[in-house]
């Protein structure tokens, strides 16, 4: 499966992965929030030109205590930390069962880590108990007082030797 940024020559009116929600966006929203630049979308393609799933990212700024689930003593001293929304990722119901999520989820990691701006996190939807177990599995947290996200760090801060 190959990753590519979304055009208008994705084929998009038969992706169906079974969150409504989700469908409709890709089907009837995505293109825009792509061409204005609010979200970055991204296609699985399959070798045969299908499209397997999809992911969507916007930008994200967090307040760190947030983050971590209440009042903690902050790590830094920059308590609003940049980060990236996994907005959504989805596979088709024909492709699941392939691996397609994970990889789809690897590539979107991937590209946030070299991205010249860094995000700390990555917060992600989650729409239902498999995105929930799937997200877990990667490695995220669900949010304390927000039980339809989940974070994952992407980056600590840099060690520093004493000089």
């Amino acid at each position: 499966m190959r990753i590519e940024p979304l055009t208008q020559a994705h084929e998009r009116g038969g992706f169906r992965c079974g969150v409504p929600s989700f469908d409709k966006y890709f089907r009837a929203q995505a293109g825009r929030d792509a061409a204005k630049s609010l979200a970055a979308i991204f296609a699985g393609v399959l070798p045969e030109g299908k499209l397997a799933g999809y992911y969507a990212l916007s930008a994200a700024a967090v307040l760190l205590p947030d983050l971590l689930g209440g009042p903690q003593r902050l790590v830094s001293r920059y308590p609003v930390l940049t980060a990236a929304r996994l907005t959504r990722l989805a596979v088709d119901k024909r492709h699941r069962g392939q691996g397609h999520a994970a990889v789809l989820l690897a590539d979107a990691l991937n590209r946030l880590r070299a991205s010249p701006v860094r995000p700390m996190a990555v917060i992600a939807e989650i729409p239902n108990e498999t995105a929930r177990h799937f997200l877990e599995h990667a490695g995220f947290q669900v949010l304390l007082d927000q039980p339809n996200r989940a974070f994952r760090v992407l980056q600590t801060a840099p060690n520093r030797e004493a000089s």
